[in-house]
């Protein structure tokens, strides 16, 4: 082969080569910006499901991409939720502020075994208690300690005391109350047990020793003003102004106000339905909507459904869900059943009651709680067998009901008022087809 026919077959080579290294090139770039994005769906998901990360134990993972992606994920939820994301050597702390703040919902729960309840009134104010007397400690705190300054500082505050709130740690429903509040505590990551067991103190004679993770307590509070400087006629008032904010005065002020509010709703509630949106959000979304849901579910994960009444985002692997249905257990399948029986009666009224206007229809097919207490007897003699022990007495029956509407009003299922339910409909997703209806 001549020398100039070699140097052509080279050049025809690297000619050859050129696109196929172009390819690789841009295969690589597209991979590497799937993970970044990938990641960083990971890390946002991770300060959704715990708005308080901390660089210890079972989080230091979650903290870490978090800290990975700081900055993108400051912007985005600035800018789109409008939230504040802290981020520190040893916390990462996501400001949320739920666009419906009179929603009781959302409260912390107690768990006692399989039981499940929201934190009670007494509860929060002694979980608020040890909070503040835990600000005063050094890095260590026992148990006896934290129930002697909690015994004190209710008997010194006059309002407590006028309030009839006491506190008497000889007494066992208040002990078991306290280590409550501490396991709250624990698994937020403000304390962690180092020595003994709880359950030592609530029978009496026993401590607990506990690591206090001061980077976390201060970060626990999450709120726009300081509890301390507000004046309050009542609670009601002092939550409103915990978290004011100065009405927008510019247009472009306002749309950002709505974007806020629409966009914390769908990430934060099961369902955004669109007869509980002002008519100022109503119009937004109208407008907006497609565009507020697509970037949710690109940066989430989550799947957007869209119906007649609302929009739901549903969380295929269930991760970001808290509260499951169905769920195992005797609530969580007594819950089920229920959710199935609404939802007929609901179809039900639809196909009996005339055509009603858009006030009265997202309202329609009140059950009464006295009749879904007796459906609920019904489910129980039937499942006696596999559900836990006294469901079918008339007490189980009275809890399985309310732990039940509790379960459906979380998940946006059902309305709660005075002695009335009523199935909302996203409860539709829950009804057995007949043969009739699946063939058609």
């Amino acid at each position: 082969m001549s020398a100039s026919a070699s140097q052509g077959w080279a050049d025809d080579v690297e000619e050859v080569a050129k696109p196929s290294r172009f390819n690789a090139a841009r295969r690589l770039a597209n991979r590497q910006q799937q993970i970044e994005e990938q990641e960083r769906r990971e890390a946002l998901r991770a300060m959704l499901i715990r708005p308080l990360l901390s660089a210890d134990g079972e989080t230091l993972e979650d903290f870490r991409l978090v800290r990975r992606h700081a900055q993108w994920l400051r912007d985005w939820f600035a800018r789109w939720p409008g939230w504040t994301l802290v981020i520190g050597g040893d916390v990462a702390r996501l400001r949320k502020h739920p666009s419906l703040r009179r929603d009781a919902t959302r409260g912390l729960e107690e768990k006692s075994g399989a039981d499940r309840t929201l934190t009670s009134r007494r509860g929060y104010a002694l979980l608020c208690l040890v909070l503040a007397l835990l600000e005063t400690e050094h890095r260590q705190t026992t148990l006896q300690q934290v129930a002697r300054k909690t015994e004190l500082s209710v008997r010194m505050d006059a309002e407590l005391v006028s309030a009839g709130f006491e506190f008497d740690p000889r007494t066992l429903a208040h002990r078991r109350e306290l280590v409550q509040a501490m396991r709250q505590l624990e698994r937020l990551g403000v304390l962690a047990r180092i020595d003994r067991d709880d359950r030592d103190f609530v029978s009496g004679d026993g401590d607990c020793l506990y690591r206090i993770d001061r980077a976390v307590l201060s970060s626990l509070l999450c709120s726009l003003h300081g509890p301390s400087i507000l004046a309050a006629q009542d609670p009601a008032e002092l939550i409103e102004k915990l978290n004011y904010v100065e009405p927008p005065q510019s247009p472009d002020a306002f749309h950002r106000h709505l974007q806020h509010r629409l966009v914390r709703r769908l990430l934060d509630d099961p369902v955004m339905y669109y007869d509980e949106l002002s008519p100022d959000e109503y119009e937004y979304f109208n407008s907006q909507g497609e565009r507020l849901i697509a970037e949710v579910a690109k940066v989430t994960g989550l799947i957007p459904e869209r119906r007649a009444e609302g929009v739901a985002m549903l969380d295929v692997d269930g991760s970001l869900t808290d509260v499951a249905l169905p769920e195992l257990g005797t609530r969580g399948h007594a819950t089920l059943l229920l959710a199935e029986w609404l939802a007929g009666r609901l179809a039900a009224h639809e196909r009996s009651a005339p055509p009603a206007d858009e006030t009265t229809a997202p309202r329609a097919g009140r059950v009464p709680i006295e009749e879904l207490e007796e459906q609920t007897a019904r489910l129980a003699a039937l499942h006696a067998r596999h559900w836990y022990k006294g469901s079918n007495t008339p007490e189980g029956i009275r809890r399985i009901a309310r732990d039940a509407v509790s379960m459906l009003r979380t998940l946006g299922l059902c309305e709660v008022l005075p002695d009335v339910l009523i199935p909302r409909p996203a409860i539709s997703r829950f009804r057995v087809l007949s043969e009739m209806e699946a063939e058609a």
